[in-house]
């Protein structure tokens, strides 16, 4: 039996989909890089444990100008060493806790957005007829199209490098062609979308949020901004190394004159921000914890102990009683205090405050060991890792330097950092009622600050030739491995993006015995229905985003009304062409989907 591109389309999705996450997920496990293969160990010649991140990370990120001169110990020993570190702690389950963690929320973020370069590169990007190209700004569907077409156009054509040639000449957007116009209003619009999901819609959006803020302002901008306006660049680059890496702690001192050989010889300013960070969050977790503990109505000492000890048990137990609470459907804290002999028969009210308890205790663990792996190891693999890194972009850094006013750039992402730290609260006034912020409001700081990153790439495609050419080349290879090995004809659906696996989800399909196909058969036409209903929400959502103005809240308007804290001047609204092109073929707005958030 063979699958029409309807159902090859959606076998290829649900496929991939799931793949993608489930690699993602597997780092939780000691061992994962075992047989992960390049960069990394491949032990007995097997084949890869995890072939689409090991196939994007082998293609594009170890390619990548720059990290491709990093020393083979930097995979396999360092970037390997800290990962299986957090492996090892074995971090809470989001299971555990009755509600999706910060964790949970990015894994999804990374494997929605993962899975699209997976698609192409395994299923290829089908050639279509880019011919017409006047869009209109205000139509979703042009500015998929568009996306479409420009995609095209770097895959099959020279898109790429006639934007860098404009942008050599101009930082002025309205310069470009009406595709690179239409293409940068649909990133900016997307870009929008995936900030407002993570930070506002999201479970643990504004406490994610709160970490930032909390982080950024600990960072010396001032004191990093000085420094990147030493004369001399091999000057200024030891400076940031000494500001970012150097540990400045009274075992550090006696380590390096001699006096003491502690392993511990303290944190640099990367690892302080870290632990300050998480340990203010552990002070607030514990004293909500402890709040529990006072209550007239609480647990026995020994419920509140086991259910303390959970995250101590190794994690083939924990996995344990996590499927024996799945499989019974009872609360996780029952089969806790059940396996260890103590009463067990809660109230609503017990069962609230004992899963609480567990969920406090989780998060108190979760960051100590986070500060543990990355702050209290030794030998010190992510301070190392860095400075391996510096070293292999040294040139890049010299040419960087002569090309562009680091200072000033650096202004303008702080300037943006602290607007969308700004927009992206959830305002509660007097009464208590509170004003979510739209993504129209995040396409309004996006916009504002557009024009920063428009001079940033000005300077470097006009004052830097040789940056430009290394990562065009470097751009231009990984757009060639998106290639199809057949040329779609004109109309056709390219939506499919399986030409370079349809023989192969045939062949898969068949190995199937005709029962199992026809049941498989109704779920692959149920996800096809489900996947263009998603694609015309996506773009009603699009279009709805496109018209919509910013949000009239007082709190959120001034931070729009207010002028960019920056060098930069606010980027102009594009014009849209008179006369709106007729819609093709489109693509959805690259947001994390309902199904994605909870898988």
């Amino acid at each position: 039996m063979t699958l029409d591109a309807t159902r090859s389309s959606a076998l290829f999705d649900i496929l991939s989909h799931y793949d993608t996450y489930a690699e993602i997920r597997d780092f939780r496990y000691p061992g994962a890089f075992k047989y992960y293969g390049p960069p990394f160990e491949l032990q007995d010649g097997s084949p890869s444990t995890s072939p689409a991140l090991q196939t994007l990370v082998s293609k594009f990120l170890v390619t990548l100008p720059g990290l491709r001169n990093v020393s083979e110990d930097f995979w396999k020993v360092k970037v390997e060493e800290i990962i299986e570190h957090f492996a090892q702690a074995n971090l809470s389950e989001s299971y555990d806790k009755g509600t999706i963690g910060v964790r949970k929320t990015l894994a999804t973020a990374i494997s929605a957005l993962s899975e699209y370069p997976v698609r192409g590169i395994f299923g290829g990007f089908g050639q279509i007829d880019d011919s017409n190209q006047q869009y209109d700004l205000t139509s979703a569907e042009d500015l998929a199209r568009a996306f479409q077409h420009f995609m095209n156009g770097c895959v099959y054509g020279t898109a790429l490098e006639d934007m860098a040639k404009t942008a050599a000449e101009t930082d002025n957007l309205d310069a470009h062609s009406s595709l690179v116009k239409a293409f940068h209003e649909f990133v900016l619009v997307n870009l929008a979308s995936f900030l407002h999901f993570t930070l506002v819609l999201s479970p643990k959006g504004q406490y994610l949020l709160k970490l930032i803020e909390s982080a950024n302002r600990l960072i010396p901008y001032m004191l990093i901004r000085q420094t990147l306006k030493i004369s001399n660049v091999a000057t200024m680059v030891n400076a940031m190394l000494k500001i970012v890496l150097a540990k400045m702690s009274v075992t550090g001192v006696t380590n390096w004159i001699g006096l003491t050989r502690s392993k511990d010889d303290g944190m640099n300013l990367l690892q302080y921000i870290i632990t300050t960070v998480l340990y203010l969050d552990i002070r607030e977790l514990e004293g909500r914890a402890a709040k529990i503990k006072r209550d007239p109505a609480k647990l026995s000492n020994e419920q509140l102990q086991t259910i303390k000890d959970y995250g101590l048990k190794a994690q083939a137990e924990q996995e344990k009683l996590r499927q024996e609470s799945c499989d019974e459907s009872i609360p996780i804290v029952t089969t806790i205090l059940r396996s260890s002999s103590v009463p067990y028969n809660l109230t609503d009210f017990q069962q609230s405050q004992a899963l609480e308890y567990l969920s406090l205790n989780l998060a108190i663990r979760d960051r100590r060991e986070i500060i543990r792996c990355l702050c209290h190891t030794y030998p010190d693999r992510l301070t190392t890792a860095i400075r391996q890194v510096v070293d292999a972009y040294d040139s890049n850094i010299r040419s960087l330097y002569n090309a562009v006013n680091l200072s000033d750039s650096l202004g303008d992402l702080e300037a943006f950092i602290q607007d969308i730290l700004k927009v992206a609260k959830i305002q509660v006034d007097g009464r208590g009622a509170s004003t979510v912020p739209t993504v129209a409001d995040f396409v309004t700081v996006n916009r504002r600050h557009g024009y920063s990153l428009h001079k940033f790439l000005h300077q470097i495609c006009k004052n830097s030739p040789e940056i430009t050419s290394l990562y065009m080349a470097w751009a231009k290879k990984a757009a060639l491995l998106f290639q199809s090995d057949t040329t779609a004809s004109i109309g056709a659906d390219v939506d499919a993006g399986t030409n370079n696996l349809t023989r192969q989800l045939n062949d898969l399909f068949n190995t199937l015995d005709s029962t199992s196909q026809q049941e498989i058969l109704p779920i692959l036409d149920q996800h096809a229905r489900y996947m263009d209903a998603m694609y015309a929400d996506s773009l009603a959502r699009l279009q709805k985003v496109v018209k919509c103005p910013p949000s009239k809240n007082p709190a959120i308007a001034k931070v729009l009304s207010s002028t960019p804290s920056s060098s930069s001047a606010p980027s102009p609204p594009l014009t849209a062409p008179a006369t709106p092109s007729s819609p093709s073929a489109t693509i959805p707005v690259l947001a994390p989907t309902a199904d994605q958030a909870s898988s």
